[in-house]
């Protein structure tokens, strides 16, 4: 098809351009002024549209898609410890097979509708472990997201719980995601993990030749409860392995990032959890030019996310990021995606997939080339959202789910929340 007269929003690096652009299958083949449609091909009109690259969430846990509204504890926790073991170790622990799976869709869904097209998850579900993987992917390819999956290895539940959630990556690590899907080694944190178990989790993404997805320094409890400097330990236990993630760096030094940076190790930045979850500041001045937005379960809203980013930085003291540079992290999720999954993902450039998404224009000021990346941080919001393009395919059109009952999948989240809260209890 080609899409016709569309405002093009270039994101890496900013950049504004009106043009064409015409996909071939899955990747955009042209992008040029005044193409001409072949006898076969599909013309959509885009004219007063701006159209963008697909985002991705590069840290999520949609297990979390059903905790809105949860039970709470009595009292609030008083540290990060308490608020894991009160809230969402209760969470994950409680889950079950619908759970899992209504959760992915759920939080599928409003992927799609904020304009994202990838999603990296770190999933946890000590009730359901094998076979949860393979469920989150299903659910997934059924909104039509590309994804990148993990099972979250920890030793809070015991060897049997460990040995699982290792066996847990196995069957997706041996069949083809043809650039749709891809497996990382996950692993919860440092202090829940004991040195052979980390080992065994580095040691299984060796062999797999893929990078871990790990909690690193979420909170200071991280290495106070494991007794020594995390990157040494991970560099100890052979586990700095190019291509993982990690997520939330918030308690690293400047010595640890840098170290961390030079291994070819993603940082993820997840502002809004960080508050939620009362774990400090992360000084990301100082994260490595491999970093990207994660929303480590709040939602899929990376509008949002950048925004508060960009206002936490400025009440921290601004640390020198330009509104480039935070668009540069928005758009490092795209790179990191792409690069796990083998394919060129985040650009509207011929060669690239064919993941974009369709915004109806915010009025305002003129919108240029130079003004592109601070108009994304203030005036550029999920609800400009309409359509989405995944791999060619048409996912959301006028902000409807094409694949997916979004009325049916209420009733079946509704129901499932109510059976999970009732578990929690």
């Amino acid at each position: 098809m080609i899409l016709k007269g569309a405002s093009l929003l270039h994101l890496d690096p900013p950049r504004l351009e009106q043009a064409d652009v015409q996909v071939d299958g899955t990747v955009i083949a042209a992008v040029d002024r005044d193409l001409r449609a072949r006898a076969d091909e599909q013309v959509v009109d885009l004219s007063d549209r701006w159209l963008m690259p697909g985002l991705c969430v590069a840290h999520h846990h949609l297990y979390s898609a059903l905790a809105c509204g949860m039970p709470l504890p009595a009292e609030s926790p008083h540290s990060f410890s308490d608020m894991l073991a009160q809230v969402w170790w209760r969470l994950d622990r409680a889950l079950d097979p619908e759970s899992v799976t209504v959760s992915a869709l759920v939080g599928g869904v409003q992927a799609l509708r904020a304009g994202v097209t990838t999603i990296i998850d770190h999933h946890a579900s000590p009730g359901f472990i094998i076979g949860s993987l393979e469920a989150i992917d299903s659910a997934l390819a059924d909104v039509g997201l590309r994804r990148i999956l993990c099972y979250e290895v920890s030793d809070r539940g015991g060897d049997r719980e460990t040995h699982a959630g290792l066996t847990a990556h196995e069957h997706l690590l041996a069949s083809d995601g043809g650039g749709q899907r891809a497996v990382l080694i996950g692993a919860h944190a440092n202090f829940t993990l004991s040195d052979d178990t980390l080992s065994r989790c580095a040691g299984l993404a060796r062999e797999a030749g893929v990078g871990l997805h790990i909690h690193v320094a979420e909170s200071a409890e991280d290495a106070e409860v494991t007794g020594e400097p995390l990157i040494a330990r991970m560099e100890r236990l052979d586990a700095l392995l190019p291509g993982s993630i990690f997520a939330h760096c918030v308690h690293l030094s400047l010595d640890e990032l840098q170290q961390v940076g030079d291994a070819g190790i993603w940082v993820t930045h997840q502002p809004r959890s960080n508050q939620n979850n009362g774990v400090g500041y992360a000084h990301v001045g100082a994260f490595p030019q491999n970093t990207a937005l994660g929303t480590d379960g709040i939602g899929a809203d990376l509008f949002a996310e950048i925004q508060a980013a960009w206002f936490r930085a400025q009440e921290g003291g601004g640390h020198g990021w330009s509104p480039a540079r935070w668009l540069g992290a928005l758009t490092g999720g795209a790179r990191l995606a792409g690069s796990t999954l083998g394919v060129e993902l985040g650009r509207i450039t011929p060669g690239y997939q064919a993941d974009l998404v369709v915004l109806d224009p915010v009025p305002g000021p003129p919108l240029r080339s130079d003004n592109l990346a601070s108009a994304f941080l203030f005036r550029l919001s999920a609800a400009a959202v309409r359509d989405v393009m995944v791999a060619g395919e048409w996912r959301l059109l006028d902000r409807t789910p094409l694949a997916i009952d979004v009325a049916t999948l209420d009733e079946q989240a509704r129901s499932a929340a109510s059976a999970l809260w009732q578990r929690m209890r």
